[in-house]
């Protein structure tokens, strides 16, 4: 060769070279909403000058179109996706679901079987303490003196197995949303191979450097749902309201000290509307007996539902962050949680706030006097809709599901169950038909009831009760009401609702009748009354 050949060789620049770098990018940051959540993963790779591929591996299914990639240090110069088959994984992941499936029956089945032993020491017991023979045959044995006191041993026995029948209800129902999840999960995976996902980033380096690579993206197989506890105190009457936040995790991989945020106002989207015109029509004439049926449906009061205590994770709770039009509540600590079944039941939002406590009785459901109490949401953030737990003076009373979020500002009514102190007896008189008049006859049907309300403080306290006259569905109709006046009629603009109210001594008793008269063509069938 010859010599300039050589130098020129030397001279020329030697071409960089390529390298792979196999690295694990794990969550580093998690936005929750309750139908999804934005991850972020993070990792740092020292790379020499040059162009290199940096392979991730080990993720979950994911949103592609959703993903987004920041790289620090490098240029990024193109990616691809690739699938990676683990068969390992998805066997071990089945097994161990198989397990936990199995014991949580076993579980549940072994609960039933004491719930059937209990409910049939009650039975025993109950027959004990009427009038079957084998009661008789048991009293017969215990002196007259001491029946009271072995009435009272028989009475407390069916209390406490009756608890441990509805304490093993509420653990039930935990138990039986745990084993759907797992059911569900163990479904997915079925009987064949996993797959695990892996990309790719081509990335080019003018000199040696330490390249910072950001992965972000949503996923449906990770949120939270949010939990109510609302917990009144009666005796300084105030409510303290704690939303919880119940995180889910099924992406597959576990989190290990994630920096995780509650976002409150998952984004939403609606198209565009498309204007049209307006355009009124004369309506056809609808036949009579439709038109009373839409009134009666409209007159018809909403009703209310309702329905049947956790461990909370003990974390100070943040102050909310303004981001655009959200708002989130970072947590106060990392988050670490498996993948699968497993779920963290954080605090989010607590506050104590000032109730107004009463008394009402609604006398055309089963007679008993609600302790109602009515609270304005005054704290920085609105209480999500979810289940709500409620308790009074620290023991739990129902849980139940409230479709509607609490906005700020909003004024609040619960009921927070029966008022011990206070008694109500009703007992209506048997309602009476006739016919009046010489010419033009009626037919007349009235209804009287008898109403004792009864005090067992030893202060003043007011009641309000309430009943509902029946609305006339056509003009043929006349309902004239009865008995001592009500203090209010039409309450709240419901047709018919009359109210009464009384503030009873202490200690004392109130009794009045109540009821109404109606007036209808003779011949005629009325509905609506059956049961009178």
């Amino acid at each position: 060769m010859k010599p300039s050949l050589l130098l020129a060789c030397v001279l020329l620049p030697a071409p960089l070279l390529a390298a792979d770098f196999n690295v694990t990018a794990p969550v580093s940051e998690a936005v929750l909403f309750p139908s999804q959540a934005h991850l972020t993963r993070t990792f740092s790779q020292s790379l020499p000058a040059g162009e290199h591929q940096l392979v991730i591996s080990g993720l979950p299914e994911l949103d592609l179109d959703s993903l987004q990639v920041a790289v620090e240090g490098a240029v990024l110069s193109g990616g691809r996706q690739g699938f990676a088959i683990t068969e390992a994984d998805g066997s071990a992941r089945r097994a161990k679901l198989d397990a936990a499936i199995l014991e949580l029956e076993q579980t549940m089945a072994a609960a039933k079987a004491a719930d059937a032993l209990d409910q049939q020491q009650i039975h025993h017991l109950q027959s004990l303490m009427g009038q079957a023979p084998q009661g008789q045959a048991v009293f017969a044995q215990v002196p007259v003196e001491k029946w009271s006191s072995a009435w009272e041993s028989i009475g407390k026995a069916v209390e406490t197995r009756q608890a441990a029948i509805n304490q093993r209800a509420v653990v039930r129902h935990d138990q039986q949303q745990k084993l759907d999840v797992l059911r569900q999960e163990r479904q997915q995976l079925g009987q064949g191979q996993t797959r695990s996902r892996e990309l790719v980033l081509a990335v080019s380096a003018g000199k040696t450097t330490a390249a910072k690579v950001k992965l972000q993206y949503f996923t449906r197989q990770a949120g939270w749902q949010n939990q109510l506890r609302v917990d009144l105190n009666s005796s300084n009457e105030t409510v303290a309201v704690t939303g919880i936040a119940q995180i889910q995790n099924r992406t597959g991989e576990d989190w290990r000290n994630v920096s995780a945020t509650l976002g409150l106002v998952p984004a939403g989207y609606r198209h565009l509307p498309d204007p049209q015109p307006w355009i009124v029509r004369l309506a056809k004439p609808q036949p009579e007996m439709r038109k009373q049926s839409l009134r009666a449906v409209m007159a018809e009061p909403a009703a209310y539902e309702a329905d049947m205590e956790e461990s909370v994770s003990a974390m100070p709770v943040a102050p909310p962050v303004a981001h655009g039009f959200d708002m989130r509540v970072p947590l106060s600590a990392p988050l670490s949680l498996a993948s699968g079944n497993a779920s963290a039941r954080v605090p989010y939002q607590q506050a104590e706030l000032p109730v107004s406590l009463g008394r009402e009785s609604y006398l055309w459901q089963q007679p008993a006097v609600l302790l109602v109490g009515e609270w304005k949401n005054a704290s920085p953030l609105p209480w999500l809709a979810g289940s709500v737990t409620l308790l009074r003076d620290g023991q739990r009373l129902t849980r139940y599901h409230r479709h509607e979020s609490i906005k700020q500002g909003e004024q609040v009514r619960m009921s927070f169950g029966d008022d011990p102190r206070l008694q109500i007896a009703v007992v209506r008189e048997p309602s009476r038909e006739g016919e009046t008049g010489l010419i033009s006859k009626e037919s007349t049907l009235s209804a009287l009831k008898n109403i004792t309300l009864t005090s067992h403080y030893d202060k003043p306290v007011t009641v309000n009760l309430l009943d509902r006259l029946p609305v006339a569905g056509n003009d043929d109709i006349t309902v004239t009401a009865k008995g001592k006046a009500a203090d209010a009629n039409d309450v709240d603009d419901v047709k018919g609702l009359q109210r009464w109210q009384f503030t009873l001594p202490a200690s004392g008793e109130e009794s009045f009748k109540q009821g109404f008269e109606i007036r209808y063509p003779a011949g005629e069938r009325l509905s609506g009354v059956e049961g009178l």
